[in-house]
């Protein structure tokens, strides 16, 4: 091969040898560089904790028998029961047979002594850490002296309002029975309707839903049946609506 042939070919070697060596470096130049990403946990994806909803606390009941409620078939039959069920919550029941805002039971009545008056069972209706609060009776009332039942009446109201100062607290108004409405009842009822308003508590008018109607009562006529329960259940829920 002569001289110019030789130095042709290795001229074309060359320029090859540019254009491969070019073609490499604009290829590694071109490729996009990955990043691996990182997950982020963002403080405002994540989801938040619930807060555990309080429940309410009961519906405690204070009262006499009628309240107690032993005349029903069975304590879920009671016009407490019934009341309490309406509005969804747990019932504590205080009521005691023969006892009064002033009148305290029969000795014996509680264990080895007698069932406090309304007024001494502020302490038990407190202790329950009720949201509600329901306050019937005061018929045992009648026959003692005026003034001490209005005081009676009003230390035990305005007592548990200072006390519950967050619970809704009802009073009822003084129901009887079969028996001749006492003439001191009407007297009794106004007292306990003005210490309720005075006192800042909601004061339910029901009426006498068991006065005249034996088909309510049992036998004796001093306690109402299931029936009865029933009557004085619905009197009372629809005395609560607005």
């Amino acid at each position: 091969m002569n001289d110019r042939l030789q130095n042709g070919a290795l001229a074309g070697l060359l320029v090859l040898t540019l254009v491969l060596v070019g073609f490499s470096l604009r290829s590694r130049g071109s490729s996009p560089a990955t990043t691996q990403a990182r997950p982020t946990t963002s403080s405002a994806s994540a989801t938040p904790t619930p807060t555990p909803t309080k429940a309410a606390g009961p519906v405690v009941f204070l009262g006499d028998s009628v309240t107690e409620g032993k005349s029903a078939t069975t304590p879920a039959k009671r016009w407490t029961a019934l009341v309490a069920r309406s509005l969804g919550l747990k019932e504590v029941n205080l009521g005691h047979a023969r006892t009064g805002y002033l009148r305290v039971g029969p000795d014996g009545s509680c264990g080895d002594a007698a069932c406090p008056s309304f007024k001494d069972s502020i302490k038990a209706v407190v202790a329950a850490a009720p949201s509600t609060v329901i306050v019937t009776g005061g018929g045992n009332d009648t026959g003692l002296p005026a003034d001490e039942v209005s005081d009676a009446v009003t230390a035990t109201l305005s007592g548990l309002r200072k006390a519950l100062p967050d619970a809704t607290i009802y009073v009822v108004n003084p129901w009887w029975d079969l028996r001749p409405l006492p003439d001191t009842l009407g007297e009794l009822t106004t007292t306990v309707s003005k210490a309720a308003t005075a006192a800042d508590l909601t004061y339910l008018d029901t009426e006498q839903p068991l006065v005249g109607k034996p088909d309510l009562m049992v036998a004796s006529g001093t306690n109402p049946n299931d029936a009865g329960h029933a009557a004085l259940a619905k009197a009372v829920t629809e005395a609560m609506k607005p």
